[in-house]
């Protein structure tokens, strides 16, 4: 039932036209239209294409029977009704039934009824009852990326969620990775779940990464999260120079400079230490000594260290130093 305080002015208006021939509630014009609207724009309810003699509007809420006045007009110019201010900036378009209502809230959803009476001549009275049901899509806010671990160890998972405040769904998942190098890549697609799972983290997984969050009405990309991946160290390179290879290993004239640089793959960076015939010498990726000396002849080690993992790996190679005969 459509409450309104000033109902007896339908009534006294309905009478007071000569001649007028209520019809069965049977033969009122009846029309229901869906629409779909998006919180915090707007949306035009069409009421008849002319301005009625008397028009009414009126809302229920979902999952209630109750229609509220929120618009009527009875010939003396519309008058909205304190309801409407929840509905958003509700307003009646000029010489017309139409409402336009901008800047929809959340609470705009349900179904507004226009009714209204029109007096053609020599026909009695025309009543036309039109429902739109709207149906709210709300945008997807900016996402956000929670990581179930940041800092994986190679080999491990991580379960990386792209979190979202507001967003009528279905919503999709696009992940995109930026690699070091600033290379993006789509790594993946994922149709109405908000989590993207890595089952074998490795260090190619190490980058920057985004979601984007994709529903009906919009999408929006979240901000950036670096995925740091720890491993290592892996086996060390040596390189020794001046270079010069023998079957038993590098050699080296006396007096030269010589320089042995070891480099393992390690995030974090490898810790280094030298050893030469077993013993500690010196410590850092880069070993040099200088005017070589047949003395030194000998097995030379490079240890790197993973302090985070506490993990190492190591190399050794043999280095001859031979008599410069020219000395």
């Amino acid at each position: 039932m459509l409450i309104i305080t000033e109902q007896w002015h339908l009534r006294n208006f309905v009478c007071a036209l000569p001649g007028v021939e209520i019809l069965d509630p049977g033969q009122v014009v009846y029309s229901e239209t869906r629409t779909n609207g998006v919180v915090g724009r707007g949306v035009i309810l069409e009421c008849g294409p002319t301005l009625p003699d008397v028009f009414i509007w009126g809302f229920t809420k979902p999952g209630t029977d109750t229609i509220r006045a929120i618009v009527y007009n009875f010939g003396k110019g519309p008058k909205i009704q304190k309801l409407a201010n929840d509905l958003g900036n509700l307003t009646v378009i000029s010489n017309s039934a139409s409402l336009s209502i901008e800047k929809l809230p959340l609470a705009a959803e349900g179904v507004y009824t226009c009714q209204h009476i029109l007096q053609p001549l020599f026909h009695g009275l025309s009543v036309t009852r039109l429902h739109f049901v709207i149906i709210l899509k709300v945008p997807v806010t900016n996402p956000y990326i929670v990581m179930s671990d940041s800092s994986p160890v190679e080999g491990t998972s991580v379960i990386m969620r792209c979190g979202l405040e507001n967003g009528t769904g279905p919503i999709n998942y696009i992940w995109e990775q930026e690699s070091r190098e600033s290379q993006l890549t789509t790594v993946a697609e994922i149709y109405d779940d908000n989590r993207f799972n890595v089952t074998d983290v490795n260090r190619n997984h190490t980058g920057w990464y985004r979601c984007i969050a994709i529903n009906q009405v919009n999408q929006q990309r979240s901000d950036r999260v670096w995925l740091d991946t720890i491993f290592g160290p892996d086996q060390p390179q040596i390189d020794v120079t001046p270079f010069s290879v023998t079957e038993r290993g590098y050699s080296a004239l006396e007096r030269e400079t010589v320089s042995l640089l070891c480099q393992a793959s390690s995030n974090p960076p490898s810790q280094y230490v030298w050893f030469y015939n077993n013993s500690q010498v010196f410590t850092g990726p880069q070993y040099t000594i200088t005017r070589i000396l047949r003395m030194h002849t000998g097995h030379y080690a490079c240890l790197a260290q993973n302090t985070y993992l506490n993990t190492r790996s190591r190399k050794t190679i043999t280095l001859t130093v031979y008599c410069d005969s020219e000395s």
